[in-house]
């Protein structure tokens, strides 16, 4: 939640920065990115300290859960530390290309949510096999919301820069998608923390 409220405030505060059509991404490039980087790579340590402490104890969730949400820590890292290209106009007057460094931040995009999806699959599968059908749906739903809306964004923007079409809501449907994802995995650490504290007697 943390990293939502960053990100939309630095899209609203970024001279030439339009949360519409940029990609989240684009906010770790360009004036202020710094702030936004560190916000990407701290979240992504909470996360991955919160699934270490997860696994020196009994797990009320699957396994594999848990360790699919390091990979959402590892690629919210990732991405903070190797920032993206510059795509669409963003940063303003700097020109498009290809770079390693942009490369990478791309993979740790891809474990971003990847990794939710995965996650919020397995959790669901779980949650049915346990007859928790709520949550199950919740998870399924929230799979399904994640990827959706990352092929749409994904789609958008790669016409827009072929100039296929002249604008459209890449950014949005991104942070829609990144919005979903990182709600439900709040939900399901918060879901998880009450499990413990019921098995602790507390």
């Amino acid at each position: 939640m943390l990293l939502l409220v960053g990100l939309l405030w630095g899209g609203a505060t970024r001279d030439g920065y339009d949360q519409v059509r940029h990609g989240v991404s684009q906010l770790t490039s360009g004036d202020g990115n710094v702030l936004i980087r560190l916000l990407f790579a701290v979240c992504g340590v909470l996360l991955l300290v919160a699934v270490l402490i997860a696994g020196r104890r009994p797990m009320p969730g699957p396994v594999w859960q848990w360790r699919l949400l390091g990979v959402v820590a590892a690629g919210l890292i990732v991405a903070g530390v190797f920032p993206t290209d510059p795509a669409l106009g963003y940063p303003p007057a700097a020109p498009e290309a290809i770079t390693a460094t942009g490369a990478v931040h791309q993979v740790g995009g891809t474990m971003l949510f990847a990794g939710m999806i995965a996650a919020a699959v397995v959790a669901g599968r779980d949650a049915r096999r346990r007859g928790r059908f709520r949550w199950a749906a919740v998870c399924v739903a929230v799979a399904w919301a994640v990827a959706g809306l990352a092929v749409a964004a994904g789609i958008v923007f790669r016409l827009v820069q072929r100039d296929i079409i002249g604008t459209g809501p890449a950014g949005l449907l991104e942070l829609l998608s990144m919005a979903c994802g990182l709600c439900w995995v709040s939900a399901a650490m918060l879901r998880d923390r009450s499990s413990w504290a019921y098995a602790d007697g507390r």
